[in-house]
């Protein structure tokens, strides 16, 4: 179930992210980040300064979002073991 929630606050921001490299960069960039969301991480962070973005907020649920969902999946993989 955390697992759900934390994938669609990563979608959503994400999509929010995007929208906003489209915007900004145009068709082609826009595309290369629907196509690979790295691009599109590495570009939030890039541009996470400029104020007329609003990306800051975003940016940090986004990469929250992920850590928590990494330290989430490490947990539930011990938990579950590979008991003998």
């Amino acid at each position: 179930m955390l697992s759900a929630i934390g994938s669609i606050i990563i979608w959503v921001a994400g999509i929010v992210v995007l929208v906003k490299l489209f915007q900004t960069e145009g068709l082609m960039k826009g595309i290369l980040g629907l196509i690979c969301m790295l691009y599109t991480f590495i570009w939030g962070w890039q541009h996470i300064g400029k104020e007329e973005l609003k990306l800051k907020t975003w940016m940090y649920v986004w990469s929250g979002a992920i850590v928590v969902g990494i330290i989430l999946n490490v947990i539930g993989g011990m938990s579950s073991g590979s008991g003998s």
